[in-house]
């Protein structure tokens, strides 16, 4: 697979994405943690790359379908991301949880600048919080960059 380049500006187109979406609800197919990182990946490469890879949903046992037919990190990879180290994690990054969640699917989150990741939960809806706050066992993917 050809390396996929991130947009001239990614980190801004980035950091708008996330002012953008940061305090919205929790809705499945939009705001939910992989839905999420699939539109801040669209807002960073300006095209959809995991559509070959993962289907969408609209509902959370549609969600629970996808998260059982699929394993993350083998979507992220089929796609074109490499895995790094947690010590060269960096903006725009991947961040796969190494546990499920109370729903039964794995966390994601995308890498923010400064320190900082962007997330969300049925509870918490869209959220921004510090690196230091993903749980221990994330395993880091890149896309481009």
């Amino acid at each position: 697979m050809a390396p996929l380049n991130r947009l001239a500006n990614w980190d801004a187109h980035l950091v708008d994405f996330a002012r953008d979406v940061a305090g919205q609800d929790h809705e499945w197919g939009t705001t939910d943690c992989a839905s999420l990182v699939r539109r801040g990946l669209v807002a960073m490469m300006g095209k959809d790359v995991l559509k070959k890879h993962v289907g969408i949903w609209k509902t959370r046992r549609g969600a629970l379908i996808a998260s059982k037919k699929v394993n993350p990190a083998d979507v992220l990879e089929a796609s074109g991301a490499v895995e790094v180290g947690v010590r060269f994690a960096w903006a725009g990054d991947v961040a796969v949880g190494g546990g499920v969640d109370d729903h039964g699917m794995v966390q994601l989150a995308l890498l923010l600048p400064s320190r900082k990741a962007l997330t969300s939960t049925p509870d918490r809806g869209v959220f921004i919080l510090d690196r230091l706050g993903l749980a221990e066992g994330t395993r880091f993917w890149r896309h481009g960059g």
